[in-house]
């Protein structure tokens, strides 16, 4: 029997206890999870190595235009395609990302449960 690999996902957060949160979660839904703190090291991480899913929050302070969209969109801009799922506490934010424009599958408004998650990350098509 041939094992699977288990699939990827790099969480870009400036919260610590969200980070750990989403890997507990991501874990116990079998896959592999790194947690970076910055953009920076996110773009490093995915220029690096292969990723299944990016999950980033959507405000990023750390950059002048202070959202994921444009992380996202410069990621594109750069050619990595990772899909990335989106998280707010705004709804609003949430209603307005341009999700197929920019290899957005899916957003989470926080606070979110696991079983959330899963149909999100279910909704990838990850081998």
């Amino acid at each position: 029997m041939i094992a699977r690999k288990r699939p990827k996902g790099l969480v870009l957060t400036v919260e610590p206890p969200l980070g750990e949160q989403i890997t507990a979660m991501m874990e116990a839904a079998n896959w592999d999870v790194e947690v970076v703190g910055t953009p920076e090291k996110g773009l490093a991480r995915l220029k690096a190595a292969h990723f299944d899913v990016l999950m980033t929050n959507y405000k990023l302070p750390q950059l002048p235009q202070g959202n994921a969209l444009h992380f996202i969109s410069c990621l594109r801009q750069e050619g990595i395609t990772v899909p990335a799922i989106v998280m707010s506490e705004d709804g609003e934010i949430l209603r307005t990302v341009p999700k197929e424009a920019l290899n957005i599958p899916a957003v989470l408004r926080q606070p979110f449960t696991a079983s959330e998650l899963v149909a999100a990350l279910g909704d990838l098509s990850v081998v």
